[in-house]
């Protein structure tokens, strides 16, 4: 008897240099298509960014244009997006404009799986990020949601809680909540609860081409299998979470088949009665098909439907994202949900008339109508010691006792007798503060921006509170200074330096 010739090729997820990695991924393309993702995968990725409508003017692409001779390219499945190529000028990351929160440097693929997503106007709807961290997909959601109803960024490592919390508070969030949880918990804890959620999972990595956020390294098949298990265990825990007819986005930043395709075929049979996958391909000016068929054998789901971005199909590492719909209830079990008091853990609500006397003195300094902006965006002031909050109305109406690692946003706190508005809320709504703003010519701005204190300053601004807000003639904000008796000291130094 003939013994059978051993196979010389890798299998998917034994991958330890580019060149086996192309050579794996090879029977999944025609021979066209390998040899432009050849030629792409040599390339270097271009710096890519996203503008942040929260703070930002909509002409800020033609602004950074001119301001530092960038080039600015549109991402073709992202509005906000732009791929840069900077011209020898100023690097993307070291701009003031992002250094102030008004765009977020993210690698175009990972614009993709909010861009999936249908939006209202200023929705005020519920949305859960299952592995939020470190937060670029959560800035998106809550720039799509125009900073409304109500974000619940979850991450099960204590190690990317921090990085989380300062990403949403540089983005100018204020609709936000921040958990640590397993991500298979909250199907069971909350069923039928929220209008959409997003599961960017946990992966091999494996997307051909080094993003700065996305280091590769070498991965096992049993890691990738193991990868997979998990990957499928969070999309059904997202899909449990949301309510019937709410959609639910998937996505890698692997091109492994069995952490892609192989986990919609795996979720899609065993709740086909009550799970549906949305085509995703009309939100992309051309298409990018996922596979269908792997070592000889067919997917049942139409994979025409999700989105494989092969790095040259939109120059772009590798991705993959899809959306399904929940058409009805999947009975799974219910579980009871973790609990503890706000009060308890130092926070309390204002009352009324606590929040109408604080309101009308937050106007009086500062300018801006804190009360209307309460009442519009649906946000409850709420005080730690000497600090205030902006909670989202939404949060205590229906998480109330969910132990949340952070939530809304910092106003400010008191010193003294002086309240300080804090560095966040000045980035996002310093240019209302009318009553406190000061625009400083090109020289002093600088210092201010480079962290110093302006010695000498005097600005002759009638308003009983030493607190100023800083900005230039060009309607940049760079944070909040104090005026001392021979100078304005910088209070934002560290942030922006």
């Amino acid at each position: 008897m003939k013994r059978k010739k051993k196979s010389t090729q890798k299998p998917l997820g034994i991958i330890p240099s580019k060149t086996e990695q192309l050579a794996a991924f090879q029977p999944l393309l025609s021979a066209e298509e390998f040899s432009a993702l050849q030629v792409e995968v040599e390339k270097s990725l271009p710096p890519a960014i996203r503008i942040n409508p929260l703070k930002a003017t909509i002409d800020l692409s033609q602004t950074l244009s001119s301001r530092y001779g960038w080039t600015l390219t549109p991402i073709p499945f992202c509005e906000e997006g732009y791929r840069v190529q900077v011209n020898d000028g100023l690097t993307v990351s070291a701009a003031l404009e992002h250094r102030t929160g008004q765009y977020y440097i993210q690698e175009a693929a990972s614009m993709l799986p909010v861009a999936l997503f249908d939006f209202h106007t200023d929705d005020d709807g519920l949305t859960l990020d299952l592995a939020a961290s470190p937060g670029g997909k959560t800035t998106h959601i809550v720039a799509r949601q125009n900073d409304c109803g109500l974000v619940l960024a979850n991450d099960s490592s204590q190690g990317r809680i921090q990085a989380l919390k300062v990403v949403l508070q540089h983005w100018g969030a204020t609709n936000t909540a921040v958990t640590r949880f397993a991500g298979e918990k909250f199907g069971g804890w909350f069923p039928n609860t929220f209008d959409r959620a997003l599961i960017d999972a946990p992966c091999s990595m494996q997307g051909l081409r080094t993003a700065e956020s996305h280091d590769e390294r070498p991965v096992t098949d049993k890691e990738s299998r193991l990868l997979a298990q998990r990957q499928i265990a969070l999309l059904v825990s997202a899909l449990q979470a949301v309510k019937v007819g709410g959609k639910v986005v998937y996505s890698t930043c692997t091109l492994l088949p069995g952490e892609d395709e192989g986990v919609v075929e795996a979720v899609l049979s065993k709740f086909s009665h009550a799970v549906e996958l949305v085509d995703a391909s009309p939100k992309l000016p051309h298409a990018a098909p996922g596979i269908q068929t792997l070592e000889g054998k067919l997917y049942q789901a139409d994979m025409s439907k999700v989105v494989r971005l092969w790095p040259h199909r939109y120059q772009t590492a590798g991705f993959f994202a899809c959306m399904l719909q929940k058409t009805a209830d999947l009975n799974l079990k219910i579980s009871e949900t973790p609990t503890h008091s706000m009060e308890g853990a130092g926070f309390f609500e204002f009352s009324y008339s606590e929040s109408e006397k604080f309101s009308q003195s937050f106007n009086h300094w500062t300018g801006f109508d804190l009360s209307a902006y309460l009442q519009d965006h649906h946000r409850t002031l709420v005080k730690r010691d000497a600090r205030v909050f902006l909670f989202p109305r939404l949060l205590l109406e229906q998480f109330r006792s969910l132990p949340v690692q952070s939530a809304g946003m910092l106003l400010g706190e008191w010193e003294g007798d002086t309240f300080i508005p804090s560095h966040e809320w000045v980035l996002r709504f310093g240019a209302q503060c009318v009553n406190c703003l000061v625009k400083l010519d090109e020289e002093l701005f600088e210092m201010f921006c480079n962290g110093k204190d302006l010695v000498g300053y005097a600005d002759g601004v009638n308003v009983k509170t030493e607190i100023r807000v800083v900005m230039d003639r060009f309607g940049r904000l760079a944070g909040r200074g104090r005026v001392m008796a021979d100078r304005l000291k910088n209070l934002s130094s560290r942030q922006l330096r």
